[in-house]
C-alpha cells in the first residue's frame, strides 16, 4: 500500500505543517496544492521547504504554487526542484501532472492566471503522457479546483477554473488535487475522477490517499480528510 500525503494553502504557517507532518510518518508521496506562503518572500518559502525537506523517511515532494506565492517564492520552489508547474513527475506507482496559480479574479494577488493560461499550463505539463508506457494512475495536481465540483464552492457558488472541468472530462484521471478555495474541503467523486481538496494545512487540514498494488496494476483504494 503507498499513501500519498496531500496538503494546500500552508500559508507559511511552519509550526501547523510541521504538527501535520509528524502525524504523517509512513508517506510515499507528498503532493502541495499550492500557497506555500502568504505573500512571503524566498525566506518564508525556504521555512516551508526545510520543513518538508526533513520529512521522516524523505519521500518524493511535488509543488504547485498558488495564487498567494510571489516570484521570488515561486523561483525558490523551481530551484528545489519539487516544482511541478506544467511538469510531469513519474513515479513507479503513479504519473503527477500540475499546474499552479489562482483563476484571475480582480488580479489583486500574487500568481493569477486567465482559463486560457491555466489550460495552457496544464496541457503542457500532459503533453509526453502519450510516450510513457504503461497504466499508472494519473494524478492531476492543481492550485485552482475544476469548476462545478464539491471543491470550488464558495457560499452555494462554484468558484473554479472551467479549463479544468473540460481538461478533467477529457482526460478522465483517476485523482485530482487542489486547494485554494478554503470553504470546501473535500473527497468527491466526480464523473469518474476522485477530487481531493483537503482543506487549509495553515489550521492543520490535510488528507491521505491510498494507492493498491495488485498484479500488474495499481489502484485508488482510499482516501480520508484529517485536521
Amino acid at each position: 500500500m503507498k499513501k500519498i500525503l496531500v496538503l494546500a494553502d500552508i500559508h507559511g504557517r511552519v509550526k501547523s505543517l510541521g504538527r501535520v507532518l509528524s502525524k504523517n510518518t509512513d508517506i510515499s508521496l507528498v503532493l502541495v496544492a499550492g500557497d506555500l506562503t502568504n505573500f512571503g518572500d524566498e525566506e518564508a518559502a525556504a521555512q516551508v521547504l526545510a520543513e518538508l525537506e526533513a520529512m521522516t523517511g524523505k519521500p518524493p515532494i511535488a509543488i504547485v504554487p498558488g495564487n498567494c506565492d510571489p516570484l521570488p517564492a515561486r523561483r525558490l520552489m523551481e530551484r528545489s526542484g519539487h516544482y511541478l508547474d506544467g511538469g510531469l513527475l513519474i513515479l513507479p506507482f503513479c504519473r503527477v501532472a500540475g499546474a499552479g496559480g489562482g483563476l484571475r479574479r480582480a488580479g489583486m494577488t500574487s500568481f493569477e492566471r486567465t482559463e486560457d493560461e491555466l489550460r495552457s499550463a496544464l496541457e503542457t505539463a500532459l503533453a509526453d503522457l502519450a510516450s510513457i508506457e504503461g497504466n499508472l494512475p494519473l494524478i492531476v495536481l492543481t492550485h485552482s479546483p475544476p469548476y462545478g465540483t464539491n471543491a470550488d464552492l464558495i457560499r452555494e457558488t462554484h468558484a473554479g477554473s472551467v479549463a479544468f472541468a473540460e481538461l478533467m472530462s477529457v482526460r478522465e484521471p483517476e485523482l485530482w488535487v487542489c486547494g485554494h478555495i478554503h470553504e470546501s474541503p473535500c473527497i468527491s467523486l466526480e464523473d469518474g475522477t476522485l477530487v481531493v481538496n483537503p482543506g487549509p494545512c495553515a489550521t492543520e487540514c490535510f488528507a491521505v490517499i491510498e494507492l493498491k498494488e495488485g498484479p500488474g496494476r495499481i489502484s485508488l483504494a482510499g482516501a480520508y480528510l484529517s485536521n
